[in-house]
């Protein structure tokens, strides 16, 4: 153990060490076991000395509560030059990626419900705010300096390299991370002469609470949808890419696949995103740590719970869960598993239900009217349109005559007929041009008729509502199948446990081993945060297609990361004696059990849903009745009229 000086020259002894960076170490102190120290490495020149000396001096209660802040300047003699300083220790809190994470989360918080990263996110909010209220700046905001707990409780870590400002002097923040850092200042190598903003702070602070509140998801990591965009997060930062911004498209950009859907908060909440991270926040007007502190207290109140899951926590504004239509598409952000599963006792009855949906049907009393049903009077053909009676009888007579001709003349028979013929075509020659077009026009008519009477038929059937019905009744058979055979599914199930034994075992020990503690050529920071938002964590989500499918990752970093997932690989050895353990039989139970109340939940809503739609399709026949019955009279007398012209 050694002595070291407080700058109030109390002797104090630095005893383990408990960690070593690049720039100091970290030990334990005897007797103060709250406490510990930080030694640099080389002294620190004058200035960071007096900026130390400030901060310990000017030290408050609600600093302690949220930051690692010095408490006291360490000295080798009393009065000698600063060599580091001591501050409260960080008990049982981890970096906040670890909790944003979801594969991680699932290890390291497995009880973290979506509520619990609502809360984390309001007291980083408040954390801030308490840096803020002070006049000081985080400057180098990221997830390595957060620091949160089992209890949601936030501390903030790094405290000596923040910007202080020193009654009007400041202390400038040297350091920045590129995928933390706001567009304004993306491609700075100058921090050491950038003065940072509260502004600034409060990207950095958006940042954190959209990494919490979806899934770890870096919200400038979206899917490309032109050349020049995804190639580099810091680029897509620089250029305003927000994936989920309702511009994104404008952008060039859109969410990646299986994200979080921004419906999960608040339109305030979303609006409070896009200025955060588009033009508007650039030029100062990004939300402050006061603002989101109000938000995310007020989206707090307003929680449910899910039926079917207790780690299901959703706004109460949303009519359906998100958690479990992203787990139906196998995207599960949180597990509710004990050592042991036992489903819930349920009252749903599919016999019951089931008569309930097959009572429901689309037969309606009333009578559709048809052109059958009316009695019309057809309209009589004009009377220069209707053949001369006269001109019959006259043919009768050429007729006779030319009988008589030919009794008295036998042997002239042929110039007789050929006289006869004259005669009656002479007699019986009218213009037929104007009845025709009048027979043209009725036809024309009762063809208008029927197509009318068709389309508002089609219409007082309600056609669309009764497709949509008989899709319904269909799709309803298809879930009631489902459901039979959920038993037999989860015995099959259960039975292939000890057939995938060491494929399972190898994916529980790839998914220890996390990109984001990993050192992988090529991949800094920024690549991982990308990976992240492309749901690739760990060992077990890397696949050659998959990485290769992020944009900015070509075949030099993509075989990188899965050399790294290889390498990991060798790693892993099959333990029989823990083939199928309980708890692997429990989470195919709970699936099943998932699944099941799902399933339920659809067939208990059907009759409602298609009581509606035979609603509708008898709304459409009385909204219709009226036209219909006068299109079916138009009908009958277009019929009569056409009928009495042939």
């Amino acid at each position: 153990m050694k002595n070291y000086f407080t700058g109030r020259h109390e002797l104090i002894q630095l005893s383990q060490q408990l960690g070593r960076g690049g720039e100091g170490a970290v030990f334990d102190i005897s007797d103060h076991a709250n406490f510990v120290a930080k030694l640099y490495h080389q002294p620190p020149n004058a200035k960071k000395q007096a900026k130390l000396g400030f901060m310990a001096a000017n030290a408050t209660a609600s600093l302690f509560e949220y930051c690692a802040w010095p408490k006291d300047t360490l000295h080798l003699t009393k009065g000698g030059p600063v060599v580091g300083f001591f501050m409260p220790k960080v008990n049982a809190k981890v970096p906040i990626h670890t909790l944003y994470g979801p594969a991680q989360r699932k290890q390291d918080f497995p009880k973290a419900a979506w509520d619990f990263l609502l809360y984390t996110a309001r007291n980083t909010a408040a954390a801030f705010e308490t840096l803020h209220k002070h006049h000081h700046v985080l400057g180098d905001v990221n997830q390595g300096n957060v620091m949160v707990g089992h209890d949601s409780k936030v501390m903030l870590i790094d405290c000596d390299s923040y910007q202080v400002n020193e009654k009007g002097t400041l202390h400038l923040c040297e350091v920045g991370v590129s995928h933390f850092t706001p567009p304004e200042l993306q491609g700075s190598t100058l921090f050491d002469r950038t003065q940072r903003t509260t502004n600034h702070d409060n990207f950095g602070l958006a940042l954190l609470v959209f990494h919490l509140l979806f899934g770890g998801r870096h919200p400038y990591a979206g899917r490309p949808l032109r050349n020049g965009v995804g190639d580099s997060l810091e680029e897509d930062i620089k250029a305003f890419r927000y994936a989920y911004a309702p511009d994104a498209k404008n952008r060039g950009t859109s969410p990646p696949p299986n994200a979080i859907p921004l419906s999960l908060v608040s339109a305030e909440v979303q609006q409070m995103f896009v200025t955060a991270f588009t033009e508007p926040g650039a030029k100062g007007q990004r939300p402050g740590a006061e603002q989101w502190l109000k938000v995310l207290d007020d989206a707090r109140a307003r929680l449910k719970r899910c039926a079917q899951s207790k780690m299901h926590v959703f706004p109460t504004s949303l009519s359906s869960c998100p958690w479990c239509a992203l787990d139906e598409a196998g995207i599960v952000h949180f597990i509710d598993l004990g050592g042991a599963f036992t489903a819930p006792a349920s009252n749903f009855s599919l016999a019951r239900t089931w008569a309930a949906i097959e009572s429901v049907n689309l037969i309606l009393q009333q009578a559709i009217p048809k052109a059958a049903d009316f009695s019309v009077i057809a309209v009589p053909l004009p009377d220069h349109l209707i053949p001369s009676v006269s001109k019959y009888w006259w043919k009768f007579a050429v007729i006779l005559i030319g009988v008589g001709i030919f009794l008295a003349w036998p042997k002239a028979w042929l110039p007789i007929a050929v006289l006869t013929w004259i005669a009656w075509v002479v007699v019986g020659v009218e213009d037929k041009g104007p009845l025709q077009a009048e027979k043209r026009r009725r036809d024309d008519a009762r063809n208008t008729a029927k197509s009318a009477y068709d389309a508002i038929f089609s219409r007082a059937q309600g056609d669309a509502h009764r497709t949509a019905f008989a899709n319904k009744k269909k799709e309803l058979a298809d879930i009631k199948r489902e459901y039979e055979g959920l038993d037999a599914r989860e015995k099959s199930e259960i039975e292939k446990l000890d057939a995938t034994a060491e494929k399972r075992q190898k994916k529980q020990y790839l998914e220890r081993h996390f990109i984001e503690k990993a050192t992988i050529h090529g991949v800094g920071g920024a690549k991982k945060a990308a990976l992240r938002s492309f749901g690739i964590e760990t060992a077990a989500d890397v696949s050659y297609s998959r990485v290769s499918m992020v944009k900015g990752f070509g075949d030099v970093l993509t075989r990188s990361v899965v050399d790294w997932k290889n390498q990991v690989e060798k790693g892993f050895h099959f333990d029989p004696r823990r083939a199928v353990t309980d708890a692997d039989k429990a989470k195919v139970r709970s699936a099943i059990y998932v699944r099941r109340r799902a399933l339920e939940a659809a067939l208990s809503a059907a009759p409602e849903a298609l009581q509606a739609l035979r609603l509708q399709v008898q709304s459409a026949y009385t909204q219709n009745l009226d036209e219909l019955r006068r299109a079916a009279q138009r009908l009958a007398q277009a019929d009569a009229d056409k009928g009495i012209a042939n």
